[in-house]
């Protein structure tokens, strides 16, 4: 979880084209983050205090939607990070493609940091699944496929294929 979450933060400092600092971990593993003597502690405030850096809108518009993004940055923390170890995220991508299923975006319907940061946080478990799974998650997939084609969220990552045509060349029909 600590390394994946590191990532995603170091992900998210180049998204928004801030500097990072120097982020170490107490012996909680709760990231402090400091930069030109300024000191900030969680995950949510880093992620919060990048977004204001990098003069960005991805917070939110109004009170409700900054409270949403905040929900969503700490959801992705509690559940998301931890998928790749924990056993149950079969039930935490259930619940993602349920919640995705009318929506494009988690917040509203625009992107926010708090999409950035849990594409950044899942990339290596939707890396990992399989063609079939891919399908299984259907709107997770459709979200993340619409993610990653934005290059500079994508970064250095690899693109994930999402590409059902794999699955007739693997079982051609009869006719």
């Amino acid at each position: 979880m600590v390394v994946n979450s590191l990532k995603s933060l170091n992900q998210l400092a180049s998204f928004l084209r801030v500097q990072p600092g120097k982020i170490t971990l107490n012996e909680d593993t709760l990231p402090t983050r400091v930069v030109n003597k300024t000191t900030v502690s969680g995950y949510v405030n880093i992620i919060l205090q990048f977004t204001k850096e990098g003069n960005s809108e991805l917070e939110g518009c109004n009170n409700l939607e900054k409270a949403e993004v905040r929900q969503w940055i700490e959801y992705a923390l509690l559940y998301a990070t931890q998928g790749e170890v924990n056993p149950s995220s079969s039930q935490l991508l259930k619940e993602l493609n349920t919640i995705l299923s009318s929506k494009t975006y988690l917040v509203s319907h625009k992107l926010t940091i708090a999409d950035i940061f849990l594409y950044y946080v899942l990339q290596n478990t939707l890396e990992n699944l399989t063609i079939l799974e891919k399908e299984k998650y259907v709107h997770i997939s459709r979200w993340f496929d619409n993610m990653q084609q934005n290059s500079s969220i994508r970064q250095s990552n690899k693109l994930v294929n999402f590409n059902t045509l794999y699955l007739a060349s693997l079982a051609p029909a009869r006719h």
